[in-house]
């Protein structure tokens, strides 16, 4: 039986009590703002679509029949979001949605809510994501962290940015978002090495294999070991030639036009060859901080093939890059697979 959302839910699931927080938010920016809550919608979605929250006004617009003084007109959209604590979603349950949703309204949208540990969300659903497309349905998948960083990036009033933090504490205390807190990226850093030193990481901004999770920690990989932790305090996207940047994510209580400065800063100081690779692509700039050397041994044959490796938990307990670089000194890679 459907409950309407409220503050007062009385779940015993878990996941229930998690998509009615969800929905809350959702609900309380939308009584508030609908235009932040279209942003929060739009921003959601890989594709560009032209979204209308609300009723629209417009004058003197001519129709087959007539042509009113004043027309208003609300667009019809349906939102479905499946919510689940980990990543187990099967494709008949989604299916069913998307044939709820076939013809529902002019717009439809399912998103699949909950904590992912791959890169590549279109592989991983893509027998639904044709489902949808051929049913007329738009299909996302998102984090938790994408879900509060869109709430987080809108217009709002202080109450609901109140509200929207104790919510983050919530997620915080039922680890839903701290994976990045104890993730580290370990990346494939022969020929960059002398880049890092200055406390920077550069690669082309084009997705595929150079897209990264979001990570606290960074270790550069060369010669079968990681010899330092850094911390990232953000990676900002510069476009070509120096152009527009944007702050992907952040980890430090820092202002985006502060970090944007420092990483074009950084690139400006980068070698010839950097500064022409950014003249045809743009670049993601991972600005490192509190280098830690250590003794992270690669133990298998062979050297690092992919351009970078997650290492997911292994900095559980570990307040920053010290207590990182301690733990994984003189220690295999096996210890943590």
């Amino acid at each position: 039986m459907s409950r309407e959302i409220s503050l007062f839910a009385d779940y015993h699931r878990q996941e229930n009590s998690l998509t009615n927080y969800c929905g809350l938010v959702l609900k309380l920016l939308y009584e508030e703002n609908p235009k932040s809550f279209e942003e929060v919608l739009v921003s959601l979605l890989s594709d560009d679509i032209n979204l209308t929250v609300g009723p629209s006004f417009t004058q003197q617009t001519k129709s087959e029949k007539s042509i009113p003084d004043l027309a208003i007109h609300q667009r019809s959209f349906s939102i479905y979001f499946e919510t689940k604590l980990d990543d187990w979603f099967y494709t008949e349950q989604l299916e069913r949605h998307i044939s709820a949703l076939k013809d529902k309204s002019v717009v439809s949208m399912l998103f699949a809510l909950s904590n992912f540990e791959t890169d590549d969300l279109q592989k991983r659903f893509k027998i639904e994501i044709d489902k949808a497309r051929k049913s007329g349905v738009i299909f996302e998948a998102i984090t938790f962290e994408d879900f509060v960083g869109a709430l987080e990036s809108v217009q709002s009033s202080d109450r609901f940015k109140n509200t929207l933090a104790d919510f983050v504490l919530y997620l915080d205390r039922n680890e839903r978002l701290p994976k990045w807190k104890h993730l580290l990226d370990v990346v494939n850093s022969g020929q960059t090495l002398d880049e890092i030193k200055r406390g920077v990481y550069m690669c082309p901004d084009t997705g595929g294999a150079y897209s990264h999770r979001r990570a606290k920690y960074f270790g550069p990989y060369a010669d079968k070991k990681v010899s330092v932790i850094f911390e990232i305090d953000a990676v900002v996207t510069i476009e070509r030639n120096l152009g527009d940047g944007r702050v992907n994510w952040k980890n430090v209580d820092a202002a985006d036009v502060e970090l944007i400065a420092v990483a074009k800063s950084k690139l400006e100081e980068s070698e010839a060859w950097r500064i022409e690779e950014n003249e045809k692509l743009p670049l993601q700039v991972f600005l490192l901080s509190h280098p830690v050397e250590t003794d992270f041994q690669k133990d298998t044959s062979g050297g690092m093939y992919q351009s970078k490796k997650y290492f997911w938990d292994i900095a559980k307990g570990c307040n920053d890059s010290k207590d990182l670089a301690n733990r994984l000194k003189g220690k295999k890679w096996s210890e943590f697979q």
